[in-house]
C-alpha cells in the first residue's frame, strides 16, 4: 500500500491554459504543494492570433496573454514541468500521474488539458506536416511574407488568422466547407474587407501536393463539383481540436463527445479528481470561462483536501 512522502503533491494540474494556470495561482495562494504538467504553456490562448474579449486585456495578442498567465503563476512559485501525461492511476486515496517527464504522486488532480488538433485526413497531408502544412495555430509571420497561403476552417481562429496573414502574405485563400461561418460577425466583416483574401466557400481540400515541401492543394466545390489546384506554399488547418483523454480512461465519467462530466463545483465522478476548461461538458469554450472553472476546480479541491474545514475566501 502506498503512502504519502515529502515528494507527494497536494494537487497536480494537467494542462497550462487559462483553466490550469488559474487553478495553479489559487492553489499556491493557499500554499498547496502544486505541480503543473503540460505539453505547452497557454493552451488555446497561445494558439489564437487575436484576443478581443478577455476582460481587462486590451493588447489582443493571444501569445501575449499566455505570457502574462505564466508570469503570474510562476510569481507565486508554481512548479511547471513540460511533459505528456500518459496515464493516471488512483490507489488508497492517492493519485499517480505517469508522464514522459516521470511519475508523480498527488493527493488530488485537476484535469484541464487534452485537446489535439484535427486533421483533414487527405492524401499528402501527413507527409507534408511541418513542410508547409501546419496544424499549429501559431506561425512565424516572416515565413509568409509575399507568399500564397491557404487557411482551412470557418471558426474564429481561421478568420483571425486570415486577417493577420493578409498583412504579410501575397494571397490568402480561406477555404470553408460551408457557406456560413462559426466566427463572430465582426471578425467576418474585417476579413471580407481584406483585398487579398479570397473566400472559397462550400469547398473542401481533397489533396496536398509537393515533393519536399507543399506546392499545391487540390480543392473541390461541393455545390458545382468543380475541382481546381491552388498554388500555395503554406496551408494552416484550423478546423478545431478533438478531445483526447485516454489518460483518465476508466477513472471519470465522460459524455458522448468524450468530454468529462462535472458538476457545478467542477467535481468529476472520481473523488479527488476535478476538471475545468474546454475538456469538460460545459457548453461554452471561452478563455474567460475556462479561467473561472479553473478557480472553481481548485477551490473544490481545497475543500476536499481540508475536509471542508477552511472555507474562507482568499483573494
Amino acid at each position: 500500500m502506498r503512502g504519502m512522502t515529502e515528494d507527494t503533491y497536494d494537487v497536480i494540474i494537467v494542462g497550462a491554459g487559462p483553466a490550469g494556470l488559474t487553478a495553479a495561482i489559487y492553489a499556491r495562494r493557499r500554499l498547496l504543494k502544486t505541480l503543473v504538467l503540460t505539453m505547452d504553456i497557454g493552451g488555446q490562448v497561445v494558439l489564437t492570433e487575436n484576443i478581443e474579449n478577455y476582460l481587462g486585456y486590451t493588447e489582443k495578442s493571444g501569445p501575449g496573454l499566455a505570457i502574462i498567465f505564466e508570469k503570474q503563476a510562476r510569481k507565486y512559485g508554481t512548479e511547471i514541468i513540460i511533459g505528456e501525461v500518459k496515464r493516471i492511476e488512483k490507489e488508497s486515496g492517492l493519485f499517480t500521474v505517469h508522464s514522459s517527464a516521470g511519475d508523480f504522486m498527488s493527493r488530488s488532480v485537476i484535469v484541464t488539458g487534452g485537446r489535439m488538433p484535427r486533421r483533414l485526413n487527405v492524401p499528402g497531408e501527413e507527409e507534408l506536416i511541418g513542410k508547409g502544412v501546419s496544424t499549429s495555430l501559431t506561425c512565424n509571420l516572416d515565413l509568409t511574407i509575399g507568399k500564397n497561403v491557404a487557411i482551412v476552417g470557418g471558426g474564429n481562429t481561421a478568420l483571425q488568422r486570415a486577417e493577420v496573414l493578409s498583412k504579410t502574405a501575397a494571397k490568402v485563400y480561406l477555404i470553408h466547407r460551408r457557406d456560413q461561418f462559426r466566427s463572430d460577425e465582426v471578425t467576418v466583416e474585417k476579413v471580407r474587407s481584406c483585398p487579398n483574401v479570397e473566400f472559397l466557400l462550400n469547398t473542401v481540400v481533397e489533396e496536398m501536393k509537393g515533393r519536399k515541401r507543399l506546392e499545391k492543394i487540390a480543392a473541390k466545390n461541393l455545390c458545382t463539383g468543380e475541382c481546381k489546384e491552388l498554388d500555395v506554399e503554406m496551408t494552416f488547418i484550423d478546423i478545431g481540436r478533438d478531445i483526447k483523454l485516454d489518460y483518465v480512461k476508466g477513472l471519470v465519467k465522460t459524455n458522448e463527445l468524450g468530454r468529462i462530466v462535472v458538476d457545478k463545483a467542477c467535481r468529476t465522478s472520481c473523488e479527488g479528481m476535478f476538471a475545468a476548461g474546454d475538456i469538460t461538458d460545459f457548453p461554452y469554450a471561452q478563455a474567460i470561462i475556462a479561467a473561472g472553472q479553473g478557480a472553481t476546480a481548485i477551490l473544490s479541491a481545497y475543500a476536499y483536501l481540508t475536509k471542508g474545514k477552511d472555507q474562507k475566501v482568499c483573494y
